[in-house]
């Protein structure tokens, strides 16, 4: 049955509490179906809020998700391409490449550096009683060589493996701020002549550290600044 609106007389249903038109309350609905009429429409509107608000969280967490496995699909890429150009020293690399690169090798230098003092044990209380640090990594040497040559074997293995790719990121970081990858000198000569100026060798390190911290400089004779989308086509 339908019900006519006394003051614009439009025709509208009669579980309407108002006319859709003028707002005129239904004087055909009793006081007891208006507030059960009232009270399912304030929670149909309440279910309807919360399950927008669980498809906002939902597609939140969607993104979330998507840009975590982004971030890991980058990570990945650039660690192949600097494990897979190891023999390329005439190129360049962007910052980020470069310092994932040394991030992962830091890593993994910290688990086999624990790695290595777990399997030496007590011979550390001998080992750390050297008078000078000479004598230090002597006797390091020492116990690793004769006691621990598996571990020792999986160490040096690793920095043979990484020191090629190591060194060619090194010099393409530097060509991608503009520098000679001969630059990369000045990590190593200070521990040559430190000794002799009086300063510490760690200063070269610092010095170039901060060189590779640079951007990128615009297209120079290394070539075209390069800019990796990681979108898929």
């Amino acid at each position: 049955m339908r019900s006519v609106c006394p003051e614009c007389g439009c025709p509208y249903e009669d579980n309407l509490l108002h006319c859709p038109e003028c707002g005129c309350p239904n004087d055909r609905i009793d006081t007891w179906t208006q507030d059960r009429l009232y009270r399912q429409a304030v929670t149909e509107l309440t279910d309807l809020h919360e399950q927008k608000e669980a498809m906002a969280e939902l597609q939140a967490d969607v993104a979330a998700a998507r840009a975590n496995h982004e971030t890991a699909r980058s990570i990945v890429r650039s660690l192949k391409r600097a494990f897979l150009s190891c023999d390329n020293f005439s190129g360049r690399s962007r910052r980020s490449e470069f310092w994932i690169f040394i991030a992962f090798n830091v890593l993994v230098s910290v688990m086999l550096y624990i790695l290595l003092f777990a399997s030496i044990g007590r011979d550390y209380i001998y080992i750390s009683a050297a008078p000078d640090a000479n004598e230090y990594w002597l006797r390091l040497i020492r116990s690793c060589l004769s006691k621990h040559i598996v571990v020792t074997i999986v160490i040096l293995s690793y920095l043979l493996l990484i020191s090629l790719p190591l060194l060619a990121v090194t010099v393409r970081r530097l060509h991608d701020v503009g520098c000679s990858g001969f630059w990369i000198l000045l990590g190593v000569v200070p521990f040559i002549f430190a000794s002799w100026f009086g300063i510490s060798p760690y200063v070269g390190l610092l010095l170039l550290a901060m060189i590779l911290l640079l951007d990128s400089a615009p297209s120079n004779k290394y070539g075209k600044l390069l800019r990796f989308n990681h979108k898929k086509h």
